[in-house]
Parts: structure tokens; C-alpha cells; sequence
């Protein structure tokens, strides 16, 4: 909340003041190496012609997102600061957010289980973009989808806040209390159900499943599942390492 476009910390602590700054031509994407980099005059405009229709107000800057996501890491993003034209102040940089475009390949297990579900053959940006509408109560606020330069685009509002913990912190440090590990655990539970949850009542279908399960479950049962699955990712990352070695 501190870090909302009304709280005290949004102007210094919220993932848009870490990303921009102000500059004599008015707000500007940082330039970070390997995180930030400035488009070409040339790019620039391409990307602003295709992708401008879709913002919800004027483009103050673009930049390339480098190296972000897990399975998407090597596909092309954007970052568009979008917001009040100039001049630009206190009260101006409240009403910027950042929107974020970004390439889709299909998932990885649709090239196995294509057939499970006919929506499965949606195009990936239009599926994700339904897949988000649907687990979340209330959806980004701009999130659609886009086909340029012969691929599939995402479109959607980047949060105001990004918050990080370090294992210390849990630990002994100020944001430890009521439980340290336990407490932290519990609340990230929480947090990925809220996240998640769903607005119609057939999905408390699955949740009352899933209570159920749990609760034939003992914690001790738990644990040993979560080292197994621990233990074959580690199994698979040394011998895809292998294989990579021997081919």
C-alpha cells in the first residue's frame, strides 16, 4: 500500500520510480545493463506504431525488457511507460504505469496433451490472456493480446509493487514475526490463493477437492513429496547438462 500511486513510498520504492527517471526531456526508462536497454529510432517507431492503439494513454517511452522470465527468458518483451504527456511532475508521474509486451510461444506440455482441452488450440497470448481473466478476481488493467511481425503478443499492466524477501529477513531480520518460517509459509499459501481465486462458484468445486485431499494428507506425507519432486528436478537438470555435454 505504501508503495501505491498514494501511498509515501510510491515516488521512490514502487517498481515504476525503480525503473524511470526524470530527466530534462521529461520521464525516461532507465538504461540498466542487461535489464533496460533503449530501442533504435528505427524500432522505436515500429513498435510504437503497432502497439499504441491498445494503451490506454499516451506512450512517454518505450524501452527492450532484457533477460525477464523463467521459461520465456529468451523472448522478446517490451516496456511501455504510459501516461500524462509533458510536462512532467509529482503529480503527473502518479498516473504512469507501466505495460508490459510481451512474445508467446506455446506452453511446453501443449506439444504432448494439445488434445486434452479445445481451448488448448487458442493462439498462446490469446490463451493466457483468458487463462488471467479467469484466476483473477480482478483482472490487469490493460491486458489483451496482439499478432506483429509474425508472432503472438501479450499486452498487460505491470503491477506497482514488487516485493522480495532474503532468507535473513524471515530469519532475524525486521520483517520476522508471528511464526519466522511457519508464518512465512502459511502466508505465501495465502497469498497464491488470493492471487488466484476465482469469482464464479463453480471453482469452489476444485477448492473443496483440494481441502479434502489435503486432510488425508499428514504434513510428514507432504514433505517427503515436495524433497521427491526436489530431488527429480535436480536428476533431470544433471542429465539434460549431460546430454548437452555429449551431443
Amino acid at each position: 500500500m505504501e508503495r501505491s500511486s498514494c501511498g509515501e513510498k510510491f515516488e521512490s520504492k514502487s517498481a515504476l520510480a525503480k525503473a524511470v527517471h526524470l530527466t530534462q526531456d521529461g520521464l525516461k526508462f532507465k538504461h540498466i545493463t542487461d535489464k533496460y536497454t533503449p530501442l533504435s529510432p528505427a524500432e522505436h517507431q515500429q513498435v510504437l506504431t503497432a502497439f499504441a492503439p491498445y494503451m490506454d494513454d499516451d506512450i512517454v517511452d518505450i524501452t527492450s525488457r532484457e533477460n525477464a522470465g523463467t521459461g520465456s527468458v529468451n523472448m522478446r518483451r517490451f516496456y511501455f511507460l504510459v501516461g500524462p504527456k509533458k510536462p512532467h511532475n509529482a503529480e503527473s508521474f502518479r498516473y504512469c504505469h507501466i505495460v508490459e509486451v510481451k512474445q508467446q510461444r506455446k506452453a511446453a506440455p501443449l506439444f504432448y496433451f494439445d488434445n486434452v482441452c479445445p481451448v488448448n488450440r487458442l493462439n498462446p497470448a490469446h490463451l493466457t490472456a483468458r487463462s488471467q481473466r479467469r484466476m483473477q478476481r480482478r483482472p490487469d488493467l490493460l491486458l489483451d493480446e496482439v499478432i506483429w511481425d509474425n508472432a503472438h503478443w501479450l499486452i498487460r499492466s505491470r503491477h506497482h509493487a514488487k516485493v522480495g524477501l532474503d532468507p535473513h529477513d524471515i530469519g532475524m531480520g525486521n520483517k520476522a514475526r508471528n511464526g519466522d518460517f511457519g508464518y512465512f509459509a502459511k502466508l505465501c499459501g495465502y497469498t497464491l490463493a488470493l492471487a488466484h481465486c476465482r469469482g464464479d462458484r463453480r471453482s469452489t468445486r476444485f477448492a473443496k477437492s483440494a481441502v479434502k485431499a489435503l486432510n488425508h494428507h499428514t504434513n510428514s506425507a507432504l514433505i517427503s513429496s515436495a524433497n521427491h519432486y526436489a530431488k527429480q528436478v535436480i536428476d533431470d537438470h544433471t542429465w539434460f547438462c549431460d546430454t548437452l555435454k555429449n551431443t
